[in-house]
């Protein structure tokens, strides 16, 4: 049987109440107290709560603009502006970063389309984290339409940053060049190749 006790249930609602550095390090501990069966049911248990999950579906009522393999795109029924998109993925991913699927071609399509049809520029927000400001436990990109005078402010407060820490950033921060493999086979048909040449 995968149900949790009543004690389980406990620890996990005492877990909930923790901040979310210490809630995600509980957890871990948690979950590896759970049979497979026990966690497969969590996880069932946390995409049918999740309302973007209940879209994906169908199970809510919503404005459907688009649709692929791995995405959704609906109007928000609350939105910025006319015509804000919500793009989501079908499958359950709480971060950007554990999304495989290339999202830039939903992003993509639906801003041209905006584009075209409403003659709007947009701008692109993706929320990542609690500390960004997302809502829901469910990845969202919003594609928001901008208008003359539309009132929308995604501005912040500059401050110009001291060489030091734009040095020490983009050290820390550098995403090395990644360079291809060279299939080992290839490389010996070249060389085997390249020992065929001959002088004349």
């Amino acid at each position: 049987m995968g149900e949790l006790d009543e004690e389980q249930i406990k620890k996990l609602n005492d877990i909930s109440k923790l901040p979310q550095d210490k809630q995600q390090q509980e957890l871990q501990k948690f979950l590896s107290t759970l049979s497979p069966e026990q966690v497969e049911f969590l996880k069932s248990q946390q995409k049918q709560q999740c309302l973007f999950c209940s879209l994906v579906k169908w199970q809510a009522p919503q404005y459907r603009i688009y649709e692929d393999n791995y995405f959704i795109g609906i109007l928000d029924i609350n939105p910025a502006s006319k015509g804000h998109v919500i793009i989501i993925p079908k499958t359950h991913y709480k971060f950007i970063t554990e999304i495989n699927e290339d999202f830039s071609v939903p992003i993509k399509r639906i801003t041209n389309k905006i584009y075209e049809t409403l003659q709007a520029d947009v701008s692109i927000i993706i929320n990542n984290g609690e500390k960004a400001d997302q809502k829901l436990p469910h990845v969202s990109i919003h594609i928001i339409p901008r208008y003359e005078d539309d009132n929308i402010n995604l501005g912040w407060k500059s401050n110009k940053a001291p060489e030091e820490e734009l040095k020490e950033l983009s050290q820390k921060l550098k995403i090395e060049k990644e360079i291809p493999k060279v299939e080992e086979k290839i490389v010996e048909e070249i060389t085997d190749y390249e020992g065929d040449i001959r002088i004349p």
